[in-house]
């Protein structure tokens, strides 16, 4: 790059976006590259700090941060992603449609660990809208060498940094447990508190529900029917503690169902139970989800709901920040 005195630019192209920031009010391009400077223009360059401007050689063989975020881009999103306009030298990624977003957490690490690459994202396994933007991209300096790129290309190769999984209609089943609901000594509040969860994801769709006491059988041929009928998931409210009344988890597993956890090391929530079969899921829920306004119940949904198969060991991982 040469570099030349703000006071001389007039005439100038700018081969970089020149950024103005107000606190509290305005952060954003005041000039695009590819401005030519006018007279009018140095004064204003001057109050914000820009003394000097760059100029491109056409010798160089450098990639341009603009080229760069759009390379990035390409290698990082997927089918159901969209770019922004490119903008100070950075590209966000936007999700096209409703949907469960997954990271590559480790192909992250390692794209990131390039010197002068950066690329964001939001946490994976989480639920996103369509328009919601997911990840940026950009590069640190203003050019960057074809080979920082090509580094980059080879990493990645085929594998996937960012997906979106489209959340698709699902029918949901709830079996709500309890001989003091079954007897109408107490009103189910629970059901209200899966619902109103539920109501978030347009996609879904609750066609059974059905009170029975803490009879185990009871309980394994209300799920039994209902995954019998064409419910995609069901859930079973209450009965997962350790007391002697409380026989959901033996439920679940009369189904045949495998049972993928039952425990998990986040607190509220880690009497849940998890369990596939035949490619359908069973879900425990304990009581804290009932009393508690966010339980390892919120942090899974999405995956649920997008009949994402989780693995035993991925519940493990919880743990670490698992403290709710």
């Amino acid at each position: 790059m040469n570099i030349i005195k703000t006071v001389d630019a007039e005439g100038v192209i700018l081969c970089q976006d020149i950024t103005k920031i107000v606190k509290g009010e305005f952060k954003g391009a005041l000039f695009s590259k590819g401005h030519q400077v006018k007279a009018e223009d140095i004064p204003v360059l001057l109050r914000l700090g820009k003394e000097h401007l760059f100029l491109s050689s056409e010798e160089s063989e450098m990639i341009h941060e603009n080229e760069a975020a759009d390379f990035l881009y390409h290698l990082i999103a997927d089918k159901f992603m969209q770019p922004t306009p490119i903008s100070e030298g950075k590209i966000e990624v936007v999700a096209k449609v409703e949907g469960l977003l997954k990271v590559d957490q480790d192909l992250l690490l390692a794209l990131n660990s390039i010197e002068k690459i950066a690329v964001a994202t939001l946490k994976s396994n989480q639920k996103v809208c369509a328009g919601q933007t997911v990840a940026g991209t950009r590069i640190i300096p203003l050019e960057i060498a074809p080979e920082t790129l090509f580094q980059a290309e080879k990493l990645v190769g085929h594998q996937t940094v960012l997906s979106l999984i489209p959340f698709k209609p699902v029918t949901i089943g709830i079996v709500t447990t309890g001989s003091e609901v079954f007897n109408g000594l107490i009103t189910d509040s629970f059901t209200p508190v899966v619902k109103d969860k539920l109501s978030d994801y347009p996609t879904v769709s609750i066609k059974f529900h059905e009170v029975v006491n803490d009879d185990p059988v009871l309980i394994t041929k209300a799920i039994e029917k209902m995954l019998a009928a064409g419910a995609d998931i069901v859930f079973c409210t209450g009965g997962m503690s350790v007391d002697p009344d409380d026989r959901t988890p033996l439920a679940i597993k009369q189904t045949g169902a495998d049972i993928i956890s039952h425990g998990t090391p986040v607190m509220p929530g880690s009497m849940l139970l998890l369990a596939y079969l035949d490619g359908k899921t069973i879900v425990g829920l304990p009581g804290g989800v009932l009393f508690c306004e966010r339980t390892v119940f919120d942090i899974l949904l999405p995956r649920i709901v997008a009949q994402d198969t989780i693995t035993k060991q991925e519940i493990a991982a919880l743990g670490y920040g698992g403290y709710l």
